[in-house]
């Protein structure tokens, strides 16, 4: 399954009350791989591997536009996400699953109305501003790169973890035979 740009006008789609769903590889996402650490240019897998790319990871997204009661126009964005991760205290992989949902207010304004209207400070809402051609995959990306965890890790102990380091000596032994008494 190969992911292709997709681009809406955001706010044609929330007038008409569109929604879109989809899944989304990671294998297919180059940012969000890189971002994971799983793909890189040297290890990318070919189209003639027979490898299983949803291992890698899969987002299955909706997007729904809407009108609420105020006239305001609105996208909701709800992601179910299955990826592959390490874990950051045994070293191995681990699976991670993490649902969220997003919600975004579209407005016709510009950067310098933002800030002096101060829109951005509800926190029911995330602006975004209306464009006739926004990058959905990018917007899921960046969604799921700021709710990743900064250091996954398993939620109860490592089986594969085991350091056994043996007999160290101290230190401070030679300084031992300094001291007269």
């Amino acid at each position: 399954m190969s992911n292709h740009p997709i681009f809406i006008d955001n706010l044609a789609f929330a007038k008409k009350n569109e929604y879109l769903t989809g899944q989304l590889l990671v294998a297919d996402s180059p940012r969000l791989g890189d971002f994971l650490g799983i793909l890189n240019t040297q290890n990318r897998p070919n189209d003639s591997e027979n490898l299983n790319l949803s291992a890698l990871g899969t987002v299955d997204y909706k997007l729904q536009g809407k009108k609420d009661a105020l006239g305001q126009y609105l996208l909701y964005l709800s992601l179910n996400i299955h990826l592959t991760v390490i874990c950051q205290r045994c070293l191995s992989e681990m699976p991670l699953k993490l649902k969220l949902s997003f919600n975004y207010l579209i407005g016709d304004v510009s950067d310098a109305d933002v800030n002096a209207l101060e829109i951005d400070n509800n926190d029911d809402f995330d602006l975004q501003q209306a464009n006739k051609a926004m990058d959905v995959i990018a917007l899921i990306e960046d969604e799921i790169i700021m709710a990743m965890p900064i250091a996954p890790m398993h939620e109860e102990g490592c089986t594969a973890l085991v350091m056994q380091s043996g007999e160290k000596p101290n230190p401070f032994a030679a300084l031992k035979g300094l001291i007269k008494p």
